[in-house]
């Protein structure tokens, strides 16, 4: 009988940039996004005091990753970007795990939502995300990769 894989899912720490920065660095080229943080925007990200990162582990390895970012424009809101699950890591609900996680947390900080924006071709990200409870909406920011708008109320 195989052993079930150890998941964890946690806030990412400093020591974590490498491997986010990994992670990030194949979610672009997975995702053939152009639009790319530079390295000190994802250390500005990753030490944000109340958002930040997200990083999935299954058996210690750095499996997926998710990042909450301020989003000033919307009060007590956040914006959610980033979901990614390494290729050889999917099929464990990953993606799930680490937006349970950003959604805890956001809640816990006494934010009210969570907006985020995808891209048309991500139908498997959009899928979930509508599972997950966020409606579509108009654009809320000027990514132009972005085709499809989504928020979710964290709190009544």
């Amino acid at each position: 009988m195989a052993a079930v894989p150890e998941l964890v899912v946690r806030r990412a720490f400093a020591s974590d940039l490498p491997a986010l920065t990994a992670l990030l660095l194949r979610y672009y080229v997975d995702q053939d996004i152009w639009l790319r943080d530079p390295p000190e925007k994802t250390a500005a990200d990753l030490a944000h005091p109340q958002l930040g990162f997200f990083l999935a582990e299954l058996d210690g390895a750095p499996a997926g990753c998710v990042l909450l970012r301020p989003l000033p424009s919307i009060p007590s809101a956040t914006e959610c970007k980033r979901l990614y699950v390494a290729p050889e890591f999917r099929g464990h609900g990953l993606a799930g795990r680490l937006m349970d996680a950003a959604e805890a947390h956001a809640r816990s900080t006494g934010l009210r939502w969570i907006y985020l924006d995808s891209r048309a071709e991500m139908t498997t990200a959009v899928a979930l995300y509508r599972r997950r409870g966020y409606e579509e909406i108009p654009r809320f920011n000027d990514n132009a990769e972005a085709a499809i708008f989504l928020r979710k109320r964290l709190v009544e």
